[in-house]
């Protein structure tokens, strides 16, 4: 990994940006600029990286991931009113972790956040200062992953910083840095697919890696002035002026969450903040003259609502009793109530694994699987939504694990996250909860039932491919265990079966087939009964799961 090149005494004072050389800063305003132009740039571009997935599944979601994080992170640079640009890059780096989505997005915003790190108050941000954002970045990926893997965003990310450091001596402007950096993010993107032999035989560059790519290109339009290109017509980069939802980060006292919106505010931003400050906690005040958005913890809500109303109209105000909350638990199935002080929050994709879980005990469920990643803030809301101290969490598909563990981080409960990496994994986990047991137990109990569960995930291909040794053409049916894939067939009921018969079924008793929101009962018990007809000694069950792009998911115990 690259080395932080020192910051010279110039630059550890912030001097003000009409000291310097033009073209050799970058001012808060050209940091919203920059992000926000970023996002758009990703969004123009999220299906083509969608499209780098190796697997030709229907759920590639990479490129979507990082412009809805991306997306968030200029949403709070846009809220954020500072004229400094350490504080904005800050802001943003918030912004992207609370937005992040998938793996790709907490890993994109972990190389915000160290972007950010050596900037903090700064007034403006020079060439030093851009060179350490690199190598700070490049630190924090990597660190951000418990097994870094080369040929993947975090080499690019690298890759970028030992280029930023090179250049830093040669240059006199941001964009001839951008530029370098640039060039060098071009090829090491290319090589991508040389380094994973997953890359090579699909034939495709790592999606991630073309995804920060695709950033730092942004970035360099910005520097050099070019617009950013929509729909055909050069329009200047803008951002969203969507406010950054309100985020539960803290508890303190017991008493009363309080949230609404205050339209067009008679004080600024600063000034409202500054009183809820002085009377509550978990205080979040973001917005702009048109519109604040306020959350607060206060033992005594009817106050700062009075104050808010003098100062312009009120809407969308919800004001909900902690205390009630933490004694019964928020919207909790009765299951649970009076029974364990425990709560366990699970993401599920469709309506019937939805109602699934929560007839299992869940107190609540995340709306999110495949395509449709939660972010962390969703997650964060929906934990500290209930009123359980001590939570279980199960993020049920691989690509949420980070997303979890980092929600996990930001709220003051006692949170564990069970590993678990399919919705059969988190339904075993969930059927194991000991209502006696505490919460480490708990974790492991559920994490040991998981690991029991085989998962076959049947769909159809969305493009020709080279995979995993299959030659694999648009339209054909796929049977996926354990996201390996396995069988590729002509019809989806020889796909499930071909995947089944590498799942060790005689070791197996029990097989539930749960239907996607596009297939019929009478399809679903058609595959049930050559199940059946396979596997004489299985007891096998068919249930409505509703889940998108996968027309059957079998639960293998």
């Amino acid at each position: 990994m690259a080395t932080a090149p020192p910051t010279s005494s110039a630059d550890a004072g912030s001097p003000n940006a009409s000291d310097r050389p033009a073209g050799s800063f970058a001012t808060s305003e050209h940091v919203r600029e920059a992000i926000a132009a970023a996002a758009t740039w990703l969004e123009l571009q999220a299906s083509s990286v969608d499209a780098l997935n190796v697997f030709p599944v229907p759920d590639g979601d990479t490129g979507t991931n990082m412009s809805m994080t991306l997306r968030a992170a200029a949403d709070a640079a846009l809220a954020e009113t500072t004229d400094r640009a350490g504080t904005v890059l800050g802001a943003a780096a918030r912004g992207a972790l609370m937005g992040a989505r998938g793996n790709s997005g907490v890993i994109l915003s972990q190389l915000l956040r160290g972007f950010a790190e050596g900037s903090t108050g700064k007034e403006c941000l020079t060439i030093a200062d851009v060179v350490d954002g690199f190598a700070r970045a490049s630190d924090a990926g990597y660190k951000a992953v418990g097994r870094p893997v080369e040929g993947t965003i975090l080499t690019v990310a690298r890759r970028a910083a030992e280029a930023a450091q090179a250049a830093a001596s040669e240059v006199r402007t941001l964009s001839k840095l951008l530029e370098r950096v640039l060039r060098v993010t071009d090829q090491a993107v290319a090589e991508t697919t040389e380094q994973l032999d997953v890359l090579r035989q699909a034939g495709v560059v790592d999606a991630g890696a073309q995804g920060y790519r695709l950033v730092i290109e942004a970035f360099w339009r910005v520097a050099c002035g070019k617009p950013i290109v929509t729909d055909g017509a050069t329009t200047a980069p803008a951002a969203s002026h969507a406010l950054v939802a309100a985020q539960h980060v803290g508890e303190g006292e017991l008493g009363f969450c309080t949230e609404f919106l205050i339209q067009n505010p008679a004080d600024s931003v600063e000034t409202i903040r500054a009183y809820v400050e002085s009377i509550g906690d978990s205080v979040i005040v973001v917005g702009d003259s048109g519109l604040v958005r306020v959350h607060v913890h206060a033992l005594k809500p009817g106050g700062v609502l009075d104050y808010a109303a003098e100062r312009g109209t009120l809407t969308r105000i919800k004001v909900e009793n902690m205390q009630v909350q933490h004694d019964a638990g928020t919207d909790a199935p009765s299951a649970s109530e009076g029974v364990s002080n425990i709560g366990v929050v699970a993401v599920a994709p469709g309506l019937g694994f939805k109602e699934l879980f929560g007839s299992l005990g869940a107190a609540a469920v995340v709306e999110g699987g495949q395509t449709m990643n939660p972010s962390v803030q969703d997650v964060l809301a929906a934990v500290n939504g209930v009123g359980f101290r001590e939570l279980l969490l199960l993020p049920n598909n691989g690509n949420i694990l980070l997303a979890a563990q980092h929600a996990a981080e930001q709220t003051p409960r006692a949170l564990r996250v069970v590993p678990t990496r399919s919705i059969p994994q988190g339904i075993a986990a969930l059927l194991a909860f000991n209502y006696e047991a505490d919460l480490d137990t708990n974790a492991a109990l559920m994490s040991e039932a998981a690991g029991r569960v085989a998962t076959i995930e049947v769909t159809r291909a969305v493009r020709s491919a080279q995979v995993q040794g299959f030659q694999v053409e648009r339209g054909q049916s796929l049977g996926l265990l354990d996201d390996t894939l396995v069988a590729v067939a002509e019809d989806l009921v020889e796909a499930a079966l071909s995947a089944l018969a590498r799942a060790e079924p005689e070791r197996r008793e029990i097989v539930t087939v749960y239907r996607g929101a596009d297939t019929t009962e009478a399809q679903a018990t058609t595959l049930a009964e050559a199940v059946r007809a396979a596997h004489p000694h299985l007891d096998v069950e068919v249930a409505a799961g509703g889940q998108p792009h996968y027309p059957y998911i079998l639960s293998v115990e």
